[in-house]
């Protein structure tokens, strides 16, 4: 059975939609997941017969295309589990290895209900793609904080999960698949720039927004990664659009940084 009915009105000739929880345990976070939404302008908790949630389109979107990103984001929030990643014991820098994959999965959940939607993601730039993810990233946790465009180290990264006290216990670079050189780019950016002596767990999301061939993308994109400079070995194939490498941190080769490298079929 559903968790939610979604509902398009109308009124004084503006669109607008209701959102109907079977469950309202989980309103508060549900408004504020929806409220971090790009193309959502209000939303208001409504209390008719039943609570409810109304949402107002921002001004330059529809309330078609913002149904389209309401369902998205309530079909992660109702398959996800609540997450609040923990720290070795022993390694004050190490996020667990637990709950890095947690949040790997969460992106690869994501990710995967997006490439359902052409005329949704097919607006998207890389920003686009970035603040896609964000507000379900931000509703998974409720000690950890999800921004984009974040200064760390040299740069501003495109993702940045930090605990309480502004620890980094997740970064990620979002790019648009422009062939192996730019991938290889990509990593240089996410390690020179972005990773410091202590983030150990990070993780590069590519979008092919441009090409067909999707298998052959794969291919390349999985041998591209060996070819680089910084590449250990081979961590594991998680899926077949998700792969753990071993890379050297720039500044210490004995220092070992995990990235997965998580592709999307968005064309």
């Amino acid at each position: 059975m559903a968790n939610y009915i979604i509902e398009k009105r109308n009124m004084f000739n503006k669109d607008y939609l209701k959102v109907m929880l079977k469950d309202n345990t989980h309103l508060a976070t549900i408004q504020k997941l929806l409220q971090e939404i790009q193309s959502i302008s209000k939303v208001n908790i409504t209390d008719n017969k039943r609570t409810d949630i109304t949402i107002y389109p921002s001004e330059f979107y529809s309330a078609e295309e913002t149904e389209e990103e309401v369902k998205i984001q309530l079909e992660s929030f109702y398959t996800s589990q609540p997450l609040d990643p923990i720290f070795e014991a022993d390694l004050l820098s190490k996020i667990s290895s637990k709950a890095y994959d947690q949040i790997i999965n969460e992106i690869n959940v994501f990710g995967l209900n997006l490439e359902k939607y052409k005329s949704l993601y097919s607006k998207f730039d890389e920003e686009g793609f970035r603040d896609f993810f964000l507000p379900h990233l931000n509703s998974i946790s409720r000690n950890h904080t999800a921004t984009g465009e974040t200064f760390n180290k040299i740069g501003k990264t495109d993702m940045l999960i930090q605990d309480s006290i502004g620890q980094n216990v997740f970064i990620a670079e979002c790019k648009i698949w422009y062939g192996e050189k730019e991938l290889l780019k990509a990593v240089d950016q996410l390690l020179e720039r972005y990773v410091t002596w202590r983030d150990e767990q990070v993780a590069l999301i590519i979008f092919n927004k441009h090409n067909a061939g999707f298998t052959s993308i794969l291919e390349k994109s999985k041998e591209a990664m060996k070819t680089h400079s910084g590449y250990s070995s081979l961590v594991k194939e998680n899926t077949q659009t998700s792969v753990s490498y071993l890379f050297m941190n720039a500044d210490d080769n004995k220092k070992k940084i995990k990235i997965e490298l998580m592709i999307f079929n968005c064309s």
